[in-house]
């Protein structure tokens, strides 16, 4: 009796999300490999089946009616594997263990994370904030969100949110101090954060790029770290130099603004850090996934 032929399914899982993107890019981020990689397995499945899975064109894809037909069936099956692991795993002890820093998940992460639980009610999801570095091998995490400038040899690792540092302060601060020029920033208290990585650009950087290096910045409050100088510049007590994350349901409600358009982009990012023999498991994938459509929906994806 002859054997049925092997199913190709690492070609088929990154077919799978090349067509839900129909993006060979996406996939690859997906994925956490390189779209090289994407584009060398779509074209051994598609010698291996004889057909063309996708149409190419310049800078995009698109499936093709064959394609399309055997993405529904691909993703169907993918989708049945998923649940059958599942049941035989049982029910996984714990929730899903998430580490990321304090300022991170108290001012981005835990005011959205309901979204996810509204999409994914079957995930519990544990945050556990900490500013220590973590080890994933050892210690109870499964998933790491971390400030820093990667690339992470030894992890599957995938970068979520650009930083972008620019001045807030609030609205009353405003109306008592006018701040037309980064020059009238020596008129009020600048707030710190003075406890930084190495190379981490700090309020002197952002002065020389908006033209006013002679305001002295350090003469201000100092904190050990950027939640407490946003607190207090939502206290009017001076003007702060945050990140869009930290500051972005801020500046929405009007509790903070933002005197100058100038944006200094950092050379760090804040990343998201899996073990690579985990990085495919169903509820990590799905948290993963999560995580960079609400940076992208959040508009904190986007390069200089």
């Amino acid at each position: 009796m002859s054997r049925p032929p092997r199913l190709p399914l690492t070609a088929l899982r990154v077919f799978e999300a090349a067509a839900r993107h129909e993006s060979f890019l996406q996939a690859a981020e997906d994925l956490a490999i390189t779209p090289g990689a994407v584009s060398r397995q779509i074209k051994s499945l598609e010698a291996e089946l004889s057909v063309r899975l996708f149409e190419r064109f310049n800078r995009a894809v698109r499936l093709t009616d064959t394609g399309r037909r055997l993405a529904t069936g691909v993703r169907q099956g993918l989708s049945r594997m998923e649940e059958a692991v599942a049941e035989v795993r049982g029910a996984r002890p714990g929730p899903l263990a998430v580490t990321a820093m304090h300022s991170f998940a108290a001012r981005w992460l835990v005011p959205r994370l309901h979204l996810f639980n509204e999409r994914h009610p079957d995930i519990q999801v544990l945050i556990a904030a900490s500013d220590t570095a973590v080890d994933l091998a050892r210690d109870p995490y499964d998933v790491a969100i971390r400030f820093g400038r990667g690339p992470y040899p030894g992890f599957a690792a995938q970068k979520l949110i650009s930083l972008f540092l620019f001045p807030v302060c609030s609205p009353r601060l405003l109306e008592q101090t006018p701040l037309n020029h980064p020059r009238d920033l020596a008129n009020v208290p600048l707030l710190a954060d003075v406890y930084l990585a190495q190379a981490e650009p700090d309020w002197g950087h952002w002065l020389q790029l908006a033209g006013a290096p002679e305001v002295d910045w350090q003469r201000g409050q100092q904190f050990s770290n950027v939640y407490l100088a946003i607190e207090a510049a939502m206290a009017g007590r001076g003007v702060a130099l945050a990140e869009a994350a930290l500051v972005q349901d801020e500046l929405a409600s009007g509790r903070l603004v933002k005197p100058f358009d100038i944006e200094l982009l950092s050379s760090y990012s804040q990343w998201i850090l899996t073990l690579p023999e985990k990085a495919d498991r169903p509820d990590i994938r799905k948290f993963r996934n999560w995580l960079i459509a609400q940076a992208d929906a959040d508009g904190l994806r986007r390069i200089a």
